[in-house]
C-alpha cells in the first residue's frame, strides 16, 4: 500500500514540477520545487529500508560523466578506475570512496546507460547525482527501487565541469550500508 501511495505522490510531484515550469520561468522556485521533491524521495528511500542495512555489493553509484574535468585525457565512462586521482575534479575522491566502501560505481552518459547498468547489476539502494531534471525524471524511470538523489552543482553552468558533495555520498552510504 506505501509503494501505491508513493508512486502517486511522485507522479504528482512529477506533475506539479512540469505544470510549474511551463507556466513560471523563474529558476528560483522551479529549483525549490525540486529540492522539495528530492527532499521527499530521500527520506521515502532511507526510510523504505526499516533500518536495515543493506551489503556494500548491493549497493551502487551513479554519476554524470559532467563530474569529471573537460581537460581530463583518462576517459571514466567505461571504468572509473582509469581515474588518476589529480585532484581536478571530484571523481578521485569518488574512487576513494568506491575502494573504501566496496560499492559499484557507474559514470553513465546518459539516461539508457544507467538504466542498462542499473538492470545488468540489479543494486538494492542506488546514490544517484545528476541535474535537476535527469535526475527527477531518472528517480521516476526506476521505480520502485531505493534511490537516493543529490543534485550536482553546475558552477560552470548545464553538463559542464560539475561538482558534487561527496561528503554527502559518503554519509548516506553510512547510513545504508552494513559493514
Amino acid at each position: 500500500m506505501k509503494l501505491i501511495y508513493y508512486r502517486i505522490v511522485s507522479t504528482l510531484w512529477i506533475f506539479l514540477i512540469l505544470i510549474f515550469r511551463k507556466i513560471k520561468d523563474d529558476d528560483y522556485n522551479n529549483s525549490l520545487l525540486a529540492k522539495k521533491f528530492m527532499k521527499f524521495n530521500n527520506k521515502f528511500a532511507i526510510n523504505r529500508l526499516k533500518k536495515k542495512k543493506i551489503p556494500t555489493e548491493k549497493i551502487a553509484i551513479l554519476l554524470p560523466h559532467c563530474l569529471q574535468d573537460d581537460n581530463c585525457l583518462f576517459k571514466i565512462t567505461s571504468d572509473i578506475s582509469n581515474c588518476k586521482k589529480c585532484g581536478k575534479c571530484k571523481i578521485g575522491e569518488i574512487v576513494k570512496l568506491k575502494e573504501k566502501y566496496d560499492i559499484k560505481v557507474k559514470v553513465a552518459t546518459g539516461g539508457t546507460l544507467a538504466r542498462l547498468f542499473i538492470k545488468k547489476t540489479r543494486p538494492k539502494f542506488i546514490i544517484a547525482v545528476a541535474c535537476e531534471r535527469d535526475l527527477i525524471t531518472g528517480i521516476y524511470d526506476s521505480f520502485p527501487l531505493n534511490v537516493y538523489g543529490i543534485f550536482n552543482e553546475r558552477i560552470n553552468g548545464p553538463c559542464y565541469n560539475t561538482n558534487v558533495n561527496v561528503n554527502e555520498i559518503e554519509e548516506v552510504l553510512k547510513k545504508v550500508s552494513r559493514g
